[in-house]
């Protein structure tokens, strides 16, 4: 692309947005295209910020979960001894023999379909059993990744918000103003 057609786009995109010397802009207009600048340059300089805080937060938080569960979860091999329906789903009870060898019991809440006699994979955890294995780092890097993206969306939201609230306010004071000058335009005097 040449360059005087370079200019003449962004020439007429400066236009487009507001930024020339047109007489028929007014100063209703003038001043929404501030604040909608305004706007966009806060969202440009607090959001990578903010974001960047809420990512950090998330990933060194589930990077310490991943290391106190690693160290207290192991996998076991249990064996159904007691299953109870329950509305939710079934309590089921099992059994296992701990490394050091005493034999352990404990229960937990299941949706799976489950027997007497069947080994399902359960984690031994202080306080308890489940079926819950230990936190994974994908999981951290994926729970970090969402809250970043919810933070950038929401910024950008709250952004847009206020941006459709102070263009409701110019519409309404432009209309106003349309209506003033052609009620002026019907007081005149037209003819001889």
């Amino acid at each position: 692309m040449k360059l005087p057609k370079i200019r003449a786009r962004l020439n007429r995109r400066r236009r487009s947005w507001g930024f020339d010397r047109n007489d028929l802009r007014r100063a209703v207009d003038r001043a929404q295209m501030f604040y909608g600048l305004l706007l966009f340059v806060i969202f440009l300089a607090v959001t990578p910020l903010a974001s960047a805080h809420v990512v950090q937060s998330v990933y060194h938080s589930g990077v310490r979960t991943e290391r106190s569960e690693a160290t207290t979860r192991h996998r076991v091999d249990a064996t159904v001894v007691k299953i109870k329906r329950l509305h939710t789903g079934r309590e089921v009870t099992v059994t296992w023999t701990d490394s050091d060898g005493t034999v352990q019991n404990g229960h937990y809440t299941t949706w799976r379909g489950a027997s007497l006699g069947d080994h399902p994979k359960v984690w031994a955890r202080p306080g308890g059993v489940g079926e819950d294995p230990p936190r994974t780092h994908v999981r951290t890097i994926g729970d970090a990744a969402a809250s970043g993206a919810t933070t950038v969306m929401a910024s950008g939201l709250a952004s847009a918000g206020i941006y459709l609230l102070l263009r409701r306010r110019y519409d309404k004071r432009r209309y106003r103003m349309w209506d003033e000058a052609w009620a002026g335009f019907d007081r005149r005097r037209i003819g001889p």
